[in-house]
């Protein structure tokens, strides 16, 4: 016996799936209150989350145990702050009834292939298992994907888009299609369970994968950080199956969407039909060139998943390998400037921050990595002893040899990096400008700050210099996006590659398949080999892009004695270094 083909059974389904989309989309607390409201629903408590962070995908195919039933909530053992004998305890928290297996069969097979621990797909956490039997549940563990041994439009164009993977850096052998009717006889209820649940995995990896999911990032660098926005399996099946004949076009829309991962998405179509590239038109200063292969492109368009699905329309963007600092208001272009970036040994982090204020005229406090050093050698002129959180600490007051320079930019994150001035000016001239402790320095940080701060001219700013540290809170919070891109398409479409600064590319190919290992190990950067050699100074490599930037007029340069360098890269005041003037003095 099937389950019901009619009318009935469609319009059931179609409430079924506008039931577990409103649940999976509301807030945690309306979520019990919506599902107990779902005609003949029998839902497991907490079992449908909103989108957030998973679980990371684990590395390899294991078994995935059923999700174990909730036990009773039992009393708390009584404390000193107990109520009165004579008040009524509190009502004990009652479990929520176990899911109970359909009577109808198909309903009744795939009740039970959800709960056995056979792994329906590689990849598939044990978190998903529990989300899609939460989706299920919400339907009454009808088919979400076949009708009448066949399957829906909805089923169709979502396997359409899984076997077009390819064509967004997917891999489609990694979301296997189910087939229906390949025997001669009908299906068995058991097979149509199974392929039901087999297109409901697949649909739930893709869109976590689409989303950033496929690489465990610890494996490249504990200091690549972002924070994915993964999506549950429940949400993702409830608005794709809702979706109907749009299916496809909802889980695609998992991929990013922004211009640059786009362009990337273009040139990799283009490069598979064998035709050269786009080539920017005759107006345009730079031609396009065709370098490097496929492997770049698909990961560089892998890092496109860790930035946030939309940028915002006023933001940051720091391109590490590229040495350069992007400000966009409404979405455009406002500005750009040199930067300077953590060294190899000392990496710049990759993550998305919220900016909230800027320091005129900051101290500096020395940090314990290096304080003690400072105190050793007695190099500590023009420093205070201060106290700070119970602890010693040395302070450098406001100044020109400030480390921070005159001003830094402030978004907090776990890494306690910000962007900030430098009284090192010279070094901004390198080719390459990986000199810092992992802090972004900002060429022409004024003129940055006019850019950043609505209510302050460059002007304005720079008056304020010599009178004292001062707060200037951003009115609305600006995002900071530190990425990490060694190859993209430019303003003119030109293809452009860069060297990899920190070694990422290598383990990159690896994580995602394009590469074995022993052909992929990250090679210790040239410039890391010579300094751990004789620890010297390493020379500036040249580029394969040339920076396009609004120099400030140079102005006379003063030699000075050479002296050791903080955390930041910066230069202690108690022994002389080159240095420049700055423009505006």
């Amino acid at each position: 016996m099937r389950a019901d083909t009619g009318a009935g059974s469609s319009v059931a389904r179609t409430l079924s799936v506008a039931f577990a989309a409103l649940l999976a989309l509301a807030p945690a607390g309306r979520a019990e209150e919506i599902g107990a409201a779902a005609p003949g629903a029998t839902i497991r408590k907490a079992a449908v989350e909103t989108d957030g962070p998973s679980a990371a995908p684990s590395a390899a195919p294991s078994a995935v145990a059923p999700p174990a039933a909730e036990a009773p909530a039992t009393g708390s053992a009584p404390s000193a702050e107990a109520p009165a004998a004579s008040e009524p305890p509190a009502p004990a928290a009652e479990a929520p009834p176990a899911p109970v297996a359909p009577s109808e069969p198909l309903p009744a097979a795939l009740f039970a292939r959800l709960n056995d621990p056979a792994p329906l797909l590689q990849r598939l956490t044990a978190k998903d298992r529990e989300a899609m039997q939460a989706f299920y549940a919400l339907g009454n563990f009808k088919p979400a994907w076949i009708e009448a041994g066949a399957f829906t439009p909805a089923a169709t164009a979502a396997i359409e888009r899984l076997r077009a993977a390819a064509e967004d850096g997917l891999d489609p052998n990694a979301y296997p299609v189910p087939v229906l009717g390949k025997l001669s006889r009908p299906d068995t209820d058991a097979e149509l369970a199974e392929a039901d649940l087999k297109l409901s995995a697949a649909i739930a990896l893709y869109a976590r994968d689409a989303r950033g999911g496929r690489v465990n990032l610890a494996s490249i660098s504990k200091l690549v950080t972002p924070s994915l926005d993964l999506p549950t399996a429940d949400a993702t099946l409830a608005r794709v199956a809702s979706a109907g004949p749009k299916a496809g076009e909802t889980l695609q829309a998992y991929n990013p969407h922004q211009p640059g991962y786009l362009a990337l998405k273009s040139r990799l179509a283009s490069s598979r039909a064998g035709r050269p590239p786009d080539a920017p038109s005759e107006t345009s200063h730079k031609r396009a060139k065709a370098t490097g292969g496929e492997a770049e492109l698909l990961v560089n368009m892998e890092r496109w998943r860790w930035l946030p699905s939309e940028l915002g329309p006023d933001y940051v963007f720091v391109n590490v390998p590229e040495f350069k600092l992007r400000v966009f208001r409404n979405g455009a272009l406002k500005d750009e400037t040199r930067v300077i970036v953590g060294k190899t040994e000392s990496p710049t982090p990759t993550f998305s921050g919220m900016m909230e204020y800027a320091v005129v005229n900051p101290s500096w406090y020395v940090p314990p990595s290096i304080l003690k050093q400072m105190l050793a050698s007695g190099r500590t002129a023009g420093f205070e002893v201060v106290r700070r959180g119970g602890q010693i600490s040395l302070r450098q007051p406001p100044g020109e040899r400030n480390a921070l320079g005159f001003i830094k930019f402030m978004f907090p994150n776990q890494h306690a990096v910000y962007l900030h001035d430098t009284p090192n000016r010279s070094l901004f001239s390198a080719t390459n400008r990986a000199f810092s402790h992992g802090c972004v320095r900002v060429d022409d940080p004024f003129r940055f700050a006019d850019a950043v701060l609505p209510d302050w001219t460059e002007e304005r700013l720079k008056k304020l210099i010599g009178k004292g540290e001062r707060t200037l809170r951003l009115p609305e919070k600006l995002p900071v996006h530190l990425a990490y891109f060694t190859a993209y398409v430019d303003e003119f479409g030109a293809y452009r590659t860069l060297n990899d600064l920190y070694g990422y590319d290598g383990p990159m190919k690896v994580a995602l398949g394009l590469a074995a290992r022993s052909d992929a190990v990250a090679r210790v950067p040239a410039g890391k080999a010579k300094q751990a050699a004789g620890n010297r100074p390493v020379a500036p490599t040249p580029s394969t892009v040339r920076d396009v930037h609004r120099p400030a007029p140079r102005q006379a340069v003063r030699s000075e004695p050479r002296r050791n360098v903080d955390m930041f890269g910066e230069p202690w005041p108690s022994e002389p270094v080159r240095r420049e003037t700055r423009s505006f003095w």
